[in-house]
């Protein structure tokens, strides 16, 4: 069976990537190398075994330390060997736990409690057993019953944790409720976990678990030999298809010194700390530490993995930053380059409509006119891409008064106000947001502006400011009732010089919501517009607290 099994885990390697295989094979020849060593040694002579006999404990209290030590022997390596169990049983829980918390991979955590609860039920048994711990059953029945029962328990609840993602349960689940998920089953298990040592604790009848002169010497350790094999040939190989890491493996192959452990002890040992007694509790440590070997593994694998990732992108950054900085740079020097041109053109523009205006056919001077009208219109957009290149440069972000900023963008509006007889009004606005104090200034003014430029004929324009808030930003919104847009150009709005009108309908060369655009991103928020043709728009921007 066992060599069955080790077949079944060795065809599972193939599908790993190259370094991942070559870093599993090495685990899967290492876990067979310590499972068959021990046996190995004991046919070659070599004895495992501390029994105690009884006459070690005749005249206890005036025995030297010698004896002392030889008849509490095989006390104290039961006890070195489970303890050694239960440790790296908790230290796989905490490393599956991290894990969880750098992955989301719900499987790791629920696994890492499955063990972490193994280990506190072996914790209980070798406390217990050496009597740190209260029980009422005599060792002779009492070690041997609850190895049984832990070794039971751990086959069962991790056959439970792994059932969970074999029927794929966990897949419906969001990332909140896969937390909490992740929360009640830890709860669930340790729960169990509690009861069965509560049960063992206190019950005053345990049976007879050796027949030493039986075949099968104990009898209780079939149960857990054959739970065992299940996840073995069954669910770990399902499991390890839809967790295709390293930690999978070591589950999968965790179970070769499982099987080993229980073919010891349900065949071989007859009595307490005899070799096979002993040699099943070194495998069952073999057992714990299989995993906890993958897991450490796929841990620096994560930590590699997100260190590379974190270089690159520290790097792309980088570049980018010296790329923008070019750009930026680029688009200054041509902005600027252009407006010397363009001054001379339109200075002698100038120049020769008043030396020949009235003297030239009525053709040459409305060609005249639209020289003037094309040179002033360029030496806007140039203009406007000076000032799109320069938002946000050498700012600080400063604590903001928004009540105080609002009345001055209305004192410097209030020409257009009055003039389109526009109500503007303002709900819920927070006493104070961190910001870029002169880019919000500009955000708020230009969505005003528009409000008002696109009113609809005949209707003064009405204009709403709130603001709403949640745990982590200030959502702010500005609602008209102006002309409004249709849903398909909810996104050309924002790019720059982009219009939906002829040029002679509104002022302005289309960059103004650009730069709100620009302005939000650079607070790390978010703007979108939410209108309709005839029923005004409402533009939304966010900006963290």
């Amino acid at each position: 069976m066992s060599l069955f099994l080790i077949n079944r885990v060795l065809s599972g390697f193939m599908s790993l990537g190259n370094s991942k295989n070559q870093l599993a094979n090495y685990l899967a020849y290492s876990t067979i190398g310590f499972t068959i060593a021990p046996i190995i040694l004991l046919l070659l002579g070599v004895n495992f075994g501390s029994q105690t006999h009884l006459a070690n404990f005749n005249n206890l209290s005036t025995a030297d330390s010698a004896n002392l030590l030889e008849a509490l022997a095989g006390a104290f390596v039961h006890l070195l060997l489970e303890w050694s169990s239960v440790t790296i049983a908790a230290v796989t829980a905490v490393l599956a736990f991290a894990q969880y918390r750098i992955t989301k991979n719900a499987a790791t955590a629920i696994i890492g409690v499955a063990l972490l609860c193994t280990g506190g039920i072996d914790a209980f048994h070798a406390l217990a057993a050496t009597k740190l711990t209260h029980s009422v059953n005599d060792n002779s029945n009492f070690i041997p019953f609850t190895w049984a029962f832990s070794r039971m328990f751990n086959a069962l609840i991790l056959l439970a944790g792994v059932s969970v993602f074999i029927f794929g349960i966990h897949k419906k689940l969001d990332r909140a409720a896969q937390d909490r998920f992740v929360i009640f089953t830890s709860l669930i298990f340790l729960i169990i976990s509690y009861t069965v040592v509560r049960f063992c604790a206190v019950s005053n009848n345990l049976p007879n678990t050796q027949f030493p002169d039986q075949w099968i010497t104990r009898p209780y350790d079939v149960i857990p030999l054959i739970l065992f094999i299940v996840l073995g040939l069954w669910a770990f190989p399902r499991f390890r298809r839809t967790e295709n890491n390293i930690f999978s493996y070591a589950l999968l192959w965790s179970m070769v010194p499982a099987l080993a452990t229980q073919l010891h002890m349900a065949f071989g040992s007859t009595e307490l700390y005899d070799p096979h007694f002993n040699i099943g509790h070194y495998l069952k440590t073999i057992s714990y530490i299989v995993p906890f070997v993958g897991i450490t593994i796929d841990y620096f694998i994560t930590y590699k993995e997100q260190k590379t990732k974190l270089t690159e992108l520290k790097k792309a950054h980088h570049q980018l930053e010296i790329q923008n900085k070019e750009l930026s740079q680029i688009a200054y020097i041509t902005s600027h380059d252009l407006q010397e041109p363009l001054r001379s053109l339109m200075s002698m523009c100038d120049i020769f409509e008043q030396e020949y205006k009235g003297k030239l056919e009525p053709e040459a001077e409305q060609l005249l006119d639209y020289i003037m009208q094309a040179s002033q219109r360029m030496s806007l957009l140039v203009r406007d891409i000076m000032d799109y290149n320069r938002l946000g440069k050498d700012q600080v972000l400063s604590t903001i008064d928004c009540h105080q900023l609002l009345n001055t963008i209305q004192q410097d509006l209030s020409t257009q106000i009055k003039e389109h007889r526009a109500v503007i009004k303002t709900t819920d606005i927070p006493l104070q947001v961190k910001g870029y104090k002169t880019e919000l200034r500009l955000l708020f003014q230009n969505l005003i502006g528009n409000a008002i430029k696109f009113k609809r004929p005949d209707t003064p324009p009405h204009i709403v400011i709130e603001c709403t808030q949640t745990a982590k930003h200030w959502q702010f919104s500005v609602k008209d009732n102006g002309i409004g847009l249709a849903s398909k150009h909810y996104q050309k709005i924002f790019l720059m010089f982009q219009r939906l009108h002829k040029k002679d309908a509104y002022e302005g060369t289309g960059i103004g919501l650009a730069h709100c655009k620009k302005i939000v991103n650079m607070h790390g928020g978010e703007i979108w517009v939410d209108s309709e043709i005839g029923a005004g728009a409402t533009f939304y921007f966010t900006i963290p607290k």
